[in-house]
């Protein structure tokens, strides 16, 4: 790990969005209990079944949470670019219910268990955010379950782009997600064709950007609120409202 990222993501932990919460006492006391790693895309975060240790943060990077079925397919839960996750087997005290692997080159930050949750018992914010982002996290399954079974493949493209950006996310530098096509097909449950034609139909639209192995989000809020056939129609991007 290179000691000048590290440096650099201490020295702006107040940018963090649930630094506010915490006094400068708190921070001065947390930020020595932080542990960093570097991992290379694909590399697991942590497997099915392993003990909770850790609240674990993006401070470089994003990731997936997911599974194989029985039949070998995988089969992706979410994906959150610059955001903290693992909060949910912390807090029931059980093994991790899922894998967690970097989509990209990442930096992880880990706060231990005994320090998280120190802050939920003594800090009402802390708490307050913990609960928005448990909020946050049933809000995502739910809009990749209705885009699923509802949307047309552009339209389920667009608002599950969309969701890897919470508002309770680590902020990030760019609305910027590297990487592959393959691995976007999992995430959005598609094939690649139909994928990378979605994809292209939304640059045209001007809501992103295509790189190698680079996809950056131009217009979020339009892709989260994305309806495909009614947005073509209509010349917008929001949903028309109905009576």
């Amino acid at each position: 790990m290179n000691p000048d990222e590290v440096a650099s993501l201490k020295a702006r932990w107040r940018g963090c969005v649930w630094a506010h919460t915490l006094s400068d006492a708190e921070g001065a006391a947390l930020l020595p209990q932080l542990r960093f790693a570097e991992l290379a895309a694909g590399q697991p975060i942590w497997h099915r079944g392993d003990a909770a240790d850790h609240w674990v943060g993006m401070g470089r990077g994003s990731m997936k949470l997911c599974t194989t079925s029985a039949s070998g397919k995988p089969v992706t839960f979410m994906g959150q670019a610059f955001s903290w996750v693992g909060e949910i087997e912390l807090i029931r005290d059980i093994p991790r219910l899922c894998d967690a692997v970097a989509l990209s080159d990442a930096v992880i930050i880990k706060m231990p268990k005994a320090a998280f949750f120190h802050l939920l018992g003594t800090n009402p914010a802390f708490n307050r955010f913990v609960l928005t982002l448990l909020s946050e996290r049933l809000t995502q399954s739910m809009v990749l379950t209705l885009s699923d079974r509802t949307l047309d493949p552009v339209a389920k493209v667009a608002q599950s782009l969309a969701s890897l950006f919470s508002p309770s996310a680590f902020p990030p530098r760019s609305l910027e997600l590297q990487v592959s096509q393959a691995e976007l097909a999992i995430y959005c449950n598609m094939s690649r064709p139909r994928l990378n034609a979605a994809l292209k139909q939304l640059e045209a639209e001007g809501l992103l950007t295509l790189g190698y192995q680079v996809v950056t989000l131009t217009r979020l809020d339009a892709l989260r609120s994305y309806c495909g056939a009614a947005s073509a129609a209509s010349g917008s991007h929001t949903r028309p409202e109905t009576a």
